[in-house]
């Protein structure tokens, strides 16, 4: 299936709240998907970032500024005047075991410190919340349009067919994309990582196979690709990069 930018960049959906501070996920009453983070600046200066989970965007007047690892702590970034974006993408939570710590906060997901610009912490945010359940939040109009060649962290990518094998199981090949959200018609397939692998592939059940469900919508964070293939094995062993962790 080819894909093609649909021009549609996430910030254009979802329900906006304000933080004084900027809170967790869990604190603004969101267990998974994105968390953006927003607010004007004055000047240009350092912008100082405590602690994010799992994975946080920098994107300073449109311009994808920086990438921030879960296992980074202080990081630092030079950002200019204007709009500031920070999307925080969340990898899921352990449903297992147990691990002390200091505070509730270290297994929450977002902004879980304060966030210091020019040494002096950053508040009143504009927090857009995104569960990315399904595509709903895209139907009725088409949000922020992007020039074809641009790329922002949470840009949308779609691709229509012609036709699938009614009962028949499938499964999504992402190789060739970075790390985002797939979605089978309107129905989220999950998250996809195959710059970190070992997972490649995700799995399409034969009920999602039927007429009105033939589009394929990758909602991209790191590195877009043109296609997307369905094999009729999973690959669940590719390569693993610690690296992207």
């Amino acid at each position: 299936v080819s894909t093609q930018s649909t021009g549609d960049f996430i910030s254009a959906c979802g329900r906006v709240v304000s933080n004084d501070r900027a809170l967790s996920f869990e604190e603004n009453n969101q267990t998974n998907g994105v968390v953006i983070y927003t607010r004007n600046l004055d000047q240009s200066g350092e912008l100082v970032l405590s602690k994010v989970r799992d994975r946080a965007y920098v994107i300073s007047n449109g311009v994808w500024v920086t990438t921030i690892k879960g296992s980074s702590f202080n990081t630092s970034v030079i950002v200019t005047a204007g709009k500031l974006e920070i999307i925080v993408f969340s990898d899921g939570h352990m449903n297992t075991g147990h691990v002390q710590v200091p505070s509730p906060r270290h297994y929450m997901k977002g902004i879980t410190e304060m966030v210091l610009f020019n040494g002096v912490e950053l508040r009143g945010w504009s927090v857009t919340l995104l569960p990315l359940v399904d595509m709903s939040c895209y139907k009725p109009a088409g949000g922020v349009k992007q020039e074809p060649s641009s790329f922002l962290p949470g840009s949308l990518y779609t691709g229509d067919f012609l036709s699938c094998i009614e009962g028949t199981d499938t499964f999504m090949d992402t190789q060739g994309w970075g790390k985002g959200v797939a979605y089978f018609g309107d129905i989220n397939l999950g998250r996809y990582w195959p710059l970190a692998g070992p997972q490649l592939t995700l799995y399409v059940p034969s009920p999602f196979c039927k007429a009105g469900n033939l589009r394929v919508s990758m909602l991209e964070f790191e590195r877009p690709s043109s296609t997307v293939e369905f094999l009729d094995t999973p690959n669940l062993n590719g390569p693993f990069d610690s690296s992207q962790l």
